[in-house]
């Protein structure tokens, strides 16, 4: 309990200890230490496949491969629980305030403005001076140019740069976006060189709006399917990108390791997230979409098994988030006009960049006269959010001039967060840099979680006859409800804010937010470098994924800019031959409270600590009338 000043607005509750046997000895991995290994690694990602999904019926051979190897019982997806964060974060090893990818909508103008990027001109500004959907590579290119963010769209390499760098193979496969972003090369590779101007091997990149090398493109790309919506969301693009992982890609791994060098294949589907979201959780298209998705590892297993690499590859199944489905679309843009909080929907005093289950919240510093008159209108924009039923917890950003956070060396222990950690500078908000959210350049000031309810079914919402409502500036309205008939109810609810239009409505499916069916997502592994038959129950999440295919590959571990190292640790509970940690996993909640008009708002993160690495668990919001029992 913190003292009785601050116990009305904040409180740290500790709470059970609910494992005993692991201790986290922070080290620098003995596989990093040495030469890189002839090893293959696959990692393919089912874009927002919740682990509840993976049933016998639905996905036999994904089902059957989390029995045979591991299964990560405890899994957690990166919030904001976004695609792109976590394409960055599986890339990287690292959390949003290293890598410094935010949402899949970002607003990047005030951030390359601080850097000295000349704004005024043609092409860049035409973008940045809005909202942008970074799910698209060449636009993530122009960011990443020399005139914009310099090379430095993530704030260190990614393991398969790594993996290059050690005269590896690497191929990355699949959905644009998080594509590039394992690999920011594609578009210097797709012209025939390096990134030295020399020509490239042992490359291979393929998404649906670019390839790489250029002798290969123009082939790769007539080969692609069209885009499809009807029925299984871009079924046929995401066989297609089996097939080429599967005929070509592990061709080419193998050659590398039969030559001394380690192969990385990084494949990303579509589904079931296109689906999922279109059509909503439990119709007919997202359980076909489920099988898609399965029958594609199916194919990436029959060729591992007849090119006689199963001895030597090791294959992970993780995807980049959970799903819930909308139970009413809100626009948070159009309630802070309506509530005086922002001048018009296109004003740039408060910009919103829209993410589905979470809002990045920036202001412009040139619209406020003082610190005192930003806090003043931040805190009336948290005021008004948390007194609404729609609003989860508010992480806000660090206005001191505090160093960016920098992931310390693999030499150094790691620190639990102190109980005050937690607490935002803006009263009823939790602080960004606690759970690995600040960046000093690209830190929203707000981030803002719409609230999961995640034990409710979505029977009733899901189906073209049930009613749908939108929330914006005329109050909440009735529109069509534009999901696909519920064929088997699922649990999970959430706001979701899907921006000005009527894409999305309540029944269809959503993510993003730090509700339990969102962050809980789906990890297995199998291959000689993992134990059998194992179930891991340690805290595992995405930030850990890249860690422990450098582990796996025996790659070195390298600083990004500003001497950044990964903060995720490798998950060798799971692999074989190692030793396991002997500690403690415990669970607490971080607690915020506000008082808003006779209302008290009291805002809980559940996190678990495995060693000193948090782990986000949930989040709860309880609203009650002030002086009555808990």
């Amino acid at each position: 309990m913190l003292d009785e000043m601050n116990a009305s607005r904040f409180r740290l509750i500790a709470a059970a200890v609910v494992c005993a046997a692991f201790a986290c000895a922070i080290t620098v991995p003995a596989a990093a230490q040495t030469r890189a290994r002839p090893r293959i690694f696959v990692l393919m990602v089912w874009d927002g496949l919740r682990p509840d999904l993976v049933t016998p019926r639905d996905t036999p051979n994904l089902f059957a491969l989390e029995r045979e190897g591991v299964r990560f019982a405890r899994h957690h997806s990166q919030y904001p629980t976004l695609t792109m964060v976590n394409a960055a974060t599986l890339a990287t090893g690292a959390p949003p305030g290293v890598a410094g990818i935010f949402g899949d909508t970002m607003y990047l103008g005030p951030a390359l403005k601080s850097l000295g990027v000349n704004l005024q001109g043609d092409g860049l500004m035409q973008f940045v001076a809005r909202p942008v959907m970074l799910e698209n590579s060449k636009r993530l290119e122009e960011l990443n140019a020399p005139d914009a963010l310099k090379g430095n769209l993530l704030g260190l390499d990614s393991v398969v740069q790594e993996t290059a760098r050690e005269g590896g193979f690497v191929a990355v496969i699949g959905k644009q976006g998080p594509t590039y972003l394992f690999d920011d090369r594609v578009m210097t590779v797709a012209a025939g060189e390096d990134e030295n101007h020399e020509p490239h091997a042992h490359y291979l990149f393929l998404s649906d709006d670019a390839a790489a090398p250029g002798a290969d493109a123009a082939a790769l790309d007539a080969a692609m399917p069209k885009a499809s919506a009807a029925g299984v969301s871009d079924a046929d693009r995401d066989r297609y990108f089996a097939r080429v992982v599967a005929d070509r890609a592990l061709g080419a791994a193998k050659k590398a390791a039969a030559a001394g060098h380690p192969a990385l294949i990084v494949f990303w589907q579509h589904n079931p997230d296109a689906t999922q979201h279109r059509a909503g959780l439990g119709t007919l298209s997202a359980l076909e979409a489920l099988t898609v998705a399965d029958t594609n590892l199916a194919t990436v297993r029959a060729a591992i098994d007849a090119s006689g690499l199963a001895g030597r590859t090791d294959l992970m199944v993780v995807s980049d988030h959970g799903f819930a489905t909308i139970r009413l679309r809100i626009s948070l843009a159009a309630l802070l006009v309506s509530a005086g909080l922002k001048k018009s929907l296109d004003s740039t005093d408060v910009v919103v960049a829209p993410n589905g289950g979470s809002d990045l919240v920036y202001l412009a510093r040139d619209e406020f006269s003082s610190r005192v008159a930003l806090e003043d209108r931040l805190q009336k924009i948290v005021d008004f959010a948390e007194a609404q039923e729609w609003c989860g917890p508010i992480f806000s950003r660090e206005i001191a001039p505090i160093p960016a956070p920098r992931a310390r060396s693999p030499h150094a222990r790691y620190r639990a967060a102190p109980a005050a950690a937690y607490r935002g500078w803006i009263n009823g908000t939790f602080a960004q840099s606690a759970l690995g959210l600040f960046n000093a350049n690209r830190s929203p000031d707000l981030i803002i979680s719409f609230a999961e309810a995640s034990d409710a079914s979505n029977r009733g919402f899901t189906g073209p006859d049930a009613p749908a409502f939108a929330l914006g500036i005329k109050g909440q309205q009735s529109v069509p409800n534009k999901s696909e008939p519920l064929i088997r109810p699922v649990a999970g609810l959430i706001y979701s804010d899907t921006g000005i239009g009527d894409r999305w409505t309540t029944g269809m499916g959503m993510h993003g937010a730090a509700g339990e069916r969102e962050i809980h997502n789906f990890a297995a592994a199998i291959g000689p470098d993992f134990k059998r038959v194992f179930l891991d129950q340690f805290p595992t999440a995405n930030i850990d994924v890249a860690p422990t295919i450098t582990r796996v590959l025996g790659l070195m571990l390298n600083a990004g800019p500003g001497g950044a190292y990964p903060t995720g640790r490798a998950m060798t509970e799971a692999l074989a031959g190692e030793r396991s940690y002997a500690g403690a996993v415990h669970a607490f909640t971080a607690t915020t409270d506000l008082e808003l008009q006779g209302v008290e708002a009291i805002t809980t993160l559940q996190l678990t600590r495995l060693g000193d690495r948090t782990y986000l668990d949930n989040s709860t919001v309880l609203r009650k009338p002030l002086g009555s029992s808990p």
